[in-house]
């Protein structure tokens, strides 16, 4: 019995999965100017590491998503086609943006805004660890951790 040689091309796979298992939600729920608009949120898994791609609305006009490879930018492109707040999702190289183009020339100050950001976020946040690792939470500024809820 032959083995076939692997496959030269991996398989693609981005997985859409609820917008609280993304490492960095708690990052984006205290940047946001409207923090609602985690409720149409998702988490987007490239390999292991689930990422939050933020819907628009309210004060937020534009999003996007560096992917690492076009493949993987076409892969979510299509995946958010449909889904509230993705408007007109497209894959431009590694990077997917959905919404409004953003203006050439904006100010930095500008640019977050139009991104629907916060100067400053509400409260630090925090780097928490996978579920059922037992890790600790390490609170941004802190010299110790805290114990993981």
């Amino acid at each position: 019995m032959a083995l076939s040689p692997p496959s030269p091309v991996p398989q693609l796979n981005v997985r859409i999965l609820p917008a609280t298992a993304a490492c960095d939600y708690e990052f984006w729920e205290t940047r946001l100017i409207s923090p609602h608009l985690l409720r149409d949120a998702v988490a987007v898994a490239l390999h292991r590491l689930p990422l939050l791609a933020v819907p628009i609305g309210a004060d937020r006009r534009s999003g996007h998503m560096d992917m690492l490879d076009p493949g993987f930018a076409e892969v979510l492109a299509h995946a958010l086609r449909g889904r509230p707040g993705f408007e007109r999702p497209v894959a431009s190289g590694r990077l997917v943006r959905w919404g409004d183009p953003i203006p050439d020339n904006l100010a930095p100050d500008a640019h977050r805004r139009f991104q629907g950001l916060r100067e400053q976020s509400r409260r630090p946040a925090s780097i928490r660890p996978p579920p059922d690792t037992g890790g600790t939470t390490w609170a941004a500024g802190a010299s110790s951790p805290s114990p993981s809820r």
